[in-house]
C-alpha cells in the first residue's frame, strides 16, 4: 500500500507526466478497442469442446437448423396457392413442397447399409419371428394399414426394403408421417393444413441459424416480399418462422431491451448522482474512471482474444454497478478527511483488497468452455483492473482540494438494519433458518438450467406457429450424422450381424416374410429388396477415418444427445463457478486481513446470502442459465466488496476509535442503489435471459446488503469479546 501512497506523492509533484501517462494510455486503448471485431452469436455461450463443436457444426448446415418456414393463413386455399406462388416467384430458391425424394434417398442408402443400423431390439424382433410368434403377422399388418392411407405411397419403397422395420430411423419416420398426415394434407401439390387453411413455403438460409447480422438483412428482404404479396392478397396473412427468424429476433429483442434498460437506468442513475453529488465535476470523474476501465477491458479483448460478442458486451454493462464502487468510496470518503491524501490512505487497502477478490472470481470464467464467457471473464476482470488503476494513480489528482458536502442517501430501512437492535438480530436468523430450511427441502431441484431454448425470446403466435413447426418436420427431410465415436459399436454391430445369420437361417426369415405379406395381399416379389438386403455379409472396413465412418453410418443427427452433453459441461461449469469463487474469495479474505477469524467473518455473510439467494430463486421459480450464470460471480465479487468495507470499518473503529463504519455504509448504500438502478430494470425487459439477470440481481443485491450490514458486526462483536487473540490482532 505505501508504494501507491509514494507514486501518489511522486505524481502530485510531477503533473505533466501524470497527464502525458493517463492520455497515451486513453490513445493506446482506443486503438486497440477499435481492432476489435463484433459476433452476434448466441451459441457463444454454449461449450465449445472438440465433439460438440462438430457437432453443432454439421447441425447448422442440415436443412431444419438453416430452413425458414413461411405461413400463409388464409380461408381461401386457391387464395393461398397462389399467394405461396407469388413468394416462390421472389424468390427462385423458395421450396413449395416436400422434398419426398430426398427421404428416400436417404432411406435407400441406410437400408442398404441396414447391419451397421441393427439394434439389441431389432435382434429380439427376429428371435420372436424364429420363434413363429405372431410378431410377423401384426408388423406387416400395420405395413398394410400404413400404405392405405393417403398420401403415404411414397413410402412403400421403404416397406419393401425393411417391412419388419428394424431401422429406427424408418419406424420413426414412418410412426411420425402418419399422425402428422392427420394435420396435414396435399392441395394441388401444395402443402397444407387438413383444412386448406394454412399453407407453408421453405426457404434455406445460406447463412446457417447463427449468422444473425447476415440472417437479419435475409429476413427484411423476406419481410419486404410478404409485404408486397400482401397487398396483392390481402386475404393471406403471411409470416415467417424457423431457427434463423427465431435467433434474429432473439438479437433485436436483447439489442432493445439493453438499450432501453441503460436509457432508463442512465436517468436514474443521473438523478441520485445529482443529489448525492451537488457538485457536478464529481459526477464527471465517476464517468471518467469507469470509461477508462471500459477501454482497459475492451483492449484487452483485442490483444488476447480479437472479437466479442456485442451480448457480452450489453451483459458487461452490470460491470459498471461494480467499477462504480472504487469512484464512489473515493469521493463519499473525501468529506470526512481534510486532505485528499488522507482519503486515499484510509480507502486505499478495502479497496485493493476488494477489488483483488472481484477480479479473482471473474478470472474463474476464463477457463470454462464458452467462449461468450471467456470473453466476460477476461473483459471483467480488466476492465475493474483498469478502473482501480485509475482511480488510485490518475483520479487523486483531478479531485478537488477543496471540502465538498455530499448529500446523505437516507434510507431508514438499512440505516436501522443495525445488530444493536434484539429483534433484527432474531429476523435475520429466523430468515436464514427458514430459508436454509427451504435449500433442503428443494435441493434435488435443478438450479441450474442449461436448454437454451428456454431462455429464447418467442412472441405467442411464434410459439403456437413453432408447435405446426414440429408436426411438418415429421414429413420433411430427416437430417442425418453421426460422430467418429460410434467407430466401436459400429464395429461390434458388424460382427453381431456377421455371427447372427451364421446361426440363423436368413432365407428362412426371408421366405416367412414373403408368405406372411402374400396372405395380407402383398406381391410375391414384394419383399425381392428385403431379401437381398438380409443376405449381405459386411466385413469391416477402414473406420478410422470420420469422412469413412460418416458414409457408412449416416444414422440421424441426435440433437437430444447433445443437449444432454452441453447440460453436463454447463452444469460441472456451474458447479466450478461456485467453487472456485468461494476458495479465491475466501483466501484472498484471510490473507488481506492477515487472520483467519477476520477472513470468516468477512466470508460468511456471503455463504448466507446464498443460502437466502437459493431459497428465493426456488420460491419464485427462477434458474440459473447460460446467460445469467455470470451472476454467480458477479454476487462473489460485489459481496465481497461489501462486507470487506464493513470489516473495515469495524477494524479501524476497535483499533483507533473512528467511526468510519458509518462512511462506508454511506457509499455502500450509494453502490447498492447504482447497482440495482443499472441492472434491476432487467425486470421490465420482454426477454427471458434478460429479465432472469434483473430478478436475480434484485435477489442478490437485497441479500449480499442487508447480511453485509447485519451479520460481521454481530460477529465482530462476538470475536473481539471473547477471543483473546482477535483483540491482539486488532490492536
Amino acid at each position: 500500500m505505501n508504494a501507491f501512497i509514494k507514486l501518489y506523492d511522486w505524481f502530485t509533484s510531477h503533473h505533466k507526466v501524470a497527464w502525458g501517462l493517463g492520455i497515451a494510455l486513453f490513445v493506446l486503448m482506443g486503438v486497440l478497442a477499435a481492432r476489435l471485431n463484433y459476433e452476434e452469436d448466441i451459441f457463444a455461450f454454449l461449450p465449445q469442446d472438440e465433439e460438440y463443436t462438430e457437432s453443432m457444426q454439421v447441425y447448422s448446415s442440415i436443412n431444419e437448423a438453416s430452413r425458414i418456414v413461411v405461413i400463409f393463413d388464409g380461408t381461401d386455399p386457391d387464395s393461398i396457392t397462389q399467394a405461396i406462388d407469388a413468394f416462390a416467384d421472389l424468390h427462385n430458391h423458395a421450396i413449395t413442397e416436400v422434398d419426398l425424394d430426398g427421404v428416400l434417398t436417404r432411406l435407400d442408402y441406410i437400408y442398404r447399409h441396414l447391419p451397421y443400423f441393427m439394434t439389441d431390439e431389432a435382434y429380439r424382433l427376429l428371435d420372436s419371428i424364429y420363434a413363429g410368434s405372431d410378431t410377423l403377422q401384426v408388423i406387416l399388418n400395420g405395413d398394410k394399414q400404413l400404405l392405405s392411407m393417403p398420401g403415404t405411397s411414397f413410402l412403400y419403397p421403404a416397406i419393401t426394403q425393411d417391412p419388419l422395420h428394424l431401422v429406427p430411423l424408418s419406424r420413426g419416420l414412418s410412426g411420425q408421417y402418419a399422425g402428422a398426415m392427420s394435420a396435414f394434407t396435399s392441395y394441388n401439390g401444395y402443402i397444407m393444413t387438413s383444412d386448406c387453411q394454412r399453407g407453408f413455403a421453405f426457404y434455406d438460409s445460406p447463412y446457417g441459424s447463427t449468422e444473425t447480422g447476415s440472417n437479419a438483412l435475409l429476413i427484411d428482404s423476406l419481410n419486404t416480399s410478404i409485404q408486397t404479396i400482401a397487398q396483392a392478397y390481402p386475404s393471406v396473412a403471411i409470416r415467417l418462422l424457423g431457427a434463423p427468424v427465431i435467433a434474429v429476433n432473439n438479437a433485436q429483442q436483447i439489442k432493445h431491451d439493453s438499450i432501453g434498460a441503460i436509457l432508463l437506468s442512465i436517468v436514474f442513475i443521473l438523478a441520485l448522482l445529482l443529489y448525492a453529488f451537488p457538485r457536478k465535476r464529481d459526477i464527471a470523474l465517476i464517468f471518467l474512471a469507469i470509461g477508462f476501465g471500459w477501454l482497459f477491458g475492451m483492449a484487452a479483448l483485442s490483444i488476447f482474444v480479437g472479437s466479442v460478442s456485442v451480448i457480452v458486451l450489453g451483459i458487461g454493462a452490470i460491470l459498471i454497478g461494480i467499477s462504480v464502487n472504487y469512484p464512489l468510496h473515493l469521493l463519499v470518503h473525501q468529506r470526512y478527511t481534510t486532505t485528499i491524501k488522507q482519503t486515499l490512505q484510509e480507502v486505499l487497502s478495502p479497496l485493493i483488497i476488494g477489488n483483488i477478490t472481484t477480479v479473482g472470481a471473474f478470472l474463474v470464467l476464463i477457463p470454462l468452455h464458452s467462449p461468450a464467457l471467456q470473453q466476460l471473464g477476461i473483459f471483467a476482470s480488466a476492465m475493474l483492473l483498469g478502473t482501480i488503476l485509475f482511480c488510485i494513480l490518475f483520479l487523486p489528482h483531478l479531485m478537488s482540494a477543496t471540502h465538498t458536502t455530499i448529500r446523505e442517501i437516507h434510507c431508514k430501512i438499512l440505516n436501522r438494519l443495525t445488530p444493536n437492535r434484539t429483534f433484527i438480530g432474531i429476523i435475520t436468523i429466523t430468515i436464514i433458518i427458514v430459508c436454509a430450511g427451504i435449500d433442503i427441502v428443494t435441493s434435488s431441484r435443478p438450479l441450474f438450467d442449461p436448454n437454451i431454448s428456454h431462455i429464447n425470446y418467442m412472441t405467442p403466435q411464434q410459439r403456437e406457429d413453432f408447435a405446426w413447426f414440429e408436426q411438418l418436420s415429421a414429413v420433411s427431410d430427416q437430417p442425418l450424422y453421426l460422430a467418429e465415436s460410434a467407430r466401436t459399436e459400429l464395429e461390434q454391430r458388424i460382427t453381431k450381424w456377421n455371427d447372427y445369420f451364421t446361426t440363423h437361417n436368413a432365407d428362412s426369415l426371408v421366405q416367412q416374410v414373403i408368405t406372411t405379406g402374400q396372405t395380407l395381399g402383398f406381391r410375391e416379389d414384394a419383399f425381392e429388396p428385403f431379401a437381398a438386403i438380409i443376405n449381405q455379409r459386411p466385413i469391416i472396413e477402414d473406420l478410422h477415418h470420420p469422412a469413412t465412418l460418416a458414409a457408412l453410418w449416416p444414422g440421424r443427427f441426435d440433437l437430444e444427445r447433445i443437449n444432454a452433453q452441453v447440460a453436463t459441461v454447463l452444469t460441472q461449469d456451474f458447479d466450478y463457478i461456485g467453487l472456485v469463487c468461494s476458495v479465491i474469495v475466501f483466501i484472498f479474505l484471510c490473507i488481506s486481513f492477515r487472520s483467519l477469524a477476520l477472513g470468516i467473518i468477512a466470508f460468511i455473510p456471503m455463504l448466507l446470502s446464498w443460502v437466502i439467494i437459493i431459497a428465493c430463486m426456488h420460491l419464485f421459480g427462477l434458474q440459473f442459465n447460460i446467460v445469467n450464470i455470470i451472476l454467480a460471480t458477479f454476487i462473489f465479487g460485489q459481496g465481497d466488496d461489501y462486507t470487506i468495507f464493513v470489516v473495515e470499518g469495524l477494524i479501524n473503529q476497535e483499533r483507533i476509535g473512528e467511526r468510519l463504519l458509518k462512511q462506508y455504509k454511506q457509499s455502500i448504500i450509494l453502490s447498492a442503489l447504482v447497482m440495482l438502478m443499472a441492472i434491476g430494470v432487467l425486470v421490465f425487459a420482454k426477454h427471458p435471459a434478460m429479465f432472469s439477470l434483473g430478478a436475480v440481481t434484485l435477489i442478490g443485491m437485497s441479500a449480499v446488503v442487508t447480511m453485509a450490514f447485519i451479520i460481521p458486526p454481530i460477529l465482530f462483536r462476538l470475536y473481539t469479546r471473547f477471543n483473546t487473540s482477535g483483540n491482539k490482532n486488532c490492536k
